[in-house]
């Protein structure tokens, strides 16, 4: 599994670091020597060493490279349950990447577990991350916020062509629809992956309740719930019932 060095920056990353060095300040290079860092481990085989650095160096903010890294710092320590999670996160980040996606799909295989499966309306709207879709969304509704200030500061040229505003203001309430959609998507389906080499999974969300089934490492779970330390949870097999949170890794937007 090869490593990815930091990829060149996109206009929306550019921003985002700009932002972060008069937010931040220097904390943008510390991750950065501390990816540089964990990669040297990685490549002299200290894989769980990297794993704790690339994870550290995520405190300072996440990107698609980086959470491939950790995936695979994982994947090398055998951390089936840690690697899926973070090799989901980065899809999420970069969803059309064809070695993430191969990793993922290869830390399945391994773990031997289904994840609960996306509907078609999910599978067509993670083609893209939410940040694409944020991007859409706002290119559209500006260019229609410019065309009626154009026609502010000229109303002679646009008077002549009543059917001018249409076309945008359809591709601005499109735009902006799809993006609630995709957000709703992105922020509430909630996944969690066990991390422990088998967790118990209960009836209810006491220590007390009895046991239901019990979920090995890298088994895949949709979250319904939380109830103190315990979140309802539901499998790509449909089984249904509580597991202790420190069990799994959380996948949080």
């Amino acid at each position: 599994m090869n490593r990815r060095r930091p990829n060149r920056l996109r206009l929306g990353q550019a921003l985002g670091l700009l932002a972060g060095i008069f937010l931040f300040g220097g904390s943008g290079l510390a991750s950065e020597a501390q990816f540089e860092k964990a990669n040297r481990l990685y490549e002299t085989g200290q894989f769980a060493e990297a794993a704790a650095l690339y994870r550290a160096a995520t405190t300072n903010g996440v990107s698609a490279n980086l959470l491939f890294n950790l995936g695979n710092a994982h994947f090398k320590s055998g951390q089936l349950g840690w690697a899926m999670a973070a090799y989901h996160r980065s899809m999420r980040l970069d969803p059309r990447n064809p070695e993430t996606a191969a990793n993922l799909r290869f830390a399945r295989e391994q773990a031997n577990t289904q994840p609960p499966p996306l509907t078609l309306r999910q599978r067509w709207l993670r083609r893209l991350s939410i940040g694409e879709w944020t991007t859409l969304a706002s290119t559209a509704i500006t260019l229609l916020l410019l065309l009626l200030t154009a026609r502010q500061l000229k109303p002679n040229v646009f008077a002549s062509k009543p059917g001018w505003i249409r076309l945008p203001a359809v591709g601005a309430v499109a735009g902006a629809f799809l993006l609630a959609v995709a957000a709703a998507d992105h922020f509430l389906d909630r996944r969690a992956f066990v991390i422990t080499p088998m967790a118990v999974v209960r009836n209810g969300p006491l220590e007390e309740s009895p046991e239901s089934f019990k979920a090995p490492d890298g088994t895949e779970l949709r979250v319904h719930d939380r109830k103190g330390g315990f979140l309802e949870i539901e499998t790509g097999l449909g089984q249904k019932g509580w597991i202790q949170a420190g069990n799994v890794e959380l996948h949080n937007p």
